[in-house]
């Protein structure tokens, strides 16, 4: 009996011992710095321990004492719609695509012996990246190469429906490419764009006409196609 209560003894003093805070063989009790016991909430923090964060959504209060850092790669990144062009690569989906060709007029016109914009969409949902249901492989999210050069294939291959005499794109009725004079309109860069063209995509489109008069009017449609309906 009395080897079992100083066992009982023993294993009660060795318990208060380690709550008590005064025992640990590691700290001896201490915890705090240089062996003091700061107590408890030390490592809380306080006016004089954090930083003076900005709750201005819009930036930093021109009057705090502490600005952010400005790097220099952030001023040349640019604005939020060249970043996301960048950085958010997606791709026309395949449907999107059929859209394209079909109301913007691009399905002939091509030269004797050649594929029309039309039946290169047709002959490429692979390489589009168009779903394959038999396989349970949903549509590819983002471009691959094969379906960057592909797409240009068919933008190129659609230009020579874009600047014959015939055109008439079915979502942009009675507009033309290409006026009487041989240049560019606003309205018919509007229509191939999706969004209303400025002066300076005229400027451009008429420029690689007067370089090239026998293709650069389709180079040009072909590369406003790209930039268009494509990220960089």
């Amino acid at each position: 009996m009395k080897r079992i209560a100083l066992a009982l003894i023993g294993v009660a003093a060795l318990a208060l011992s380690a709550c008590d805070g005064t025992s640990d063989t590691l700290t001896d009790g201490r915890d705090g710095v240089d062996g003091q016991n700061s107590g408890s909430g030390s490592t809380a923090g306080g006016e004089d321990t954090t930083f003076n964060h900005s709750n201005n959504p819009g930036g930093a209060d021109p009057q705090a004492t502490e600005q952010p850092a400005e790097p220099a790669q952030i001023k040349m990144v640019g604005s939020p719609e060249v970043t996301s062009r960048l950085h958010g690569c997606g791709k026309l989906s395949v449907a999107s695509i059929a859209n394209l060709i079909t109301s913007r007029g691009l399905t002939g016109g091509q030269p004797q012996g050649t594929q029309s914009a039309q039946q290169i969409f047709n002959a490429s949902g692979a390489a589009l990246g168009a779903a394959n249901y038999n396989g349970r492989v949903p549509e590819a999210p983002f471009a691959s190469t094969s379906a960057m050069a592909k797409l240009f294939d068919i933008f190129a291959m659609g230009s020579y429906a874009a600047v014959g005499n015939n055109y008439n794109a079915p979502a942009c009725p009675n507009t033309k490419i290409l006026g009487a004079d041989g240049k560019f309109t606003k309205d018919g860069l509007t229509c191939l764009l999706g969004k209303p063209a400025r002066d300076e995509h005229v400027a451009i489109a008429n420029d690689a006409i007067a370089q090239n008069g026998t293709d650069g009017a389709k180079i040009a449609i072909a590369a406003l196609l790209a930039a268009a309906h494509t990220c960089q």
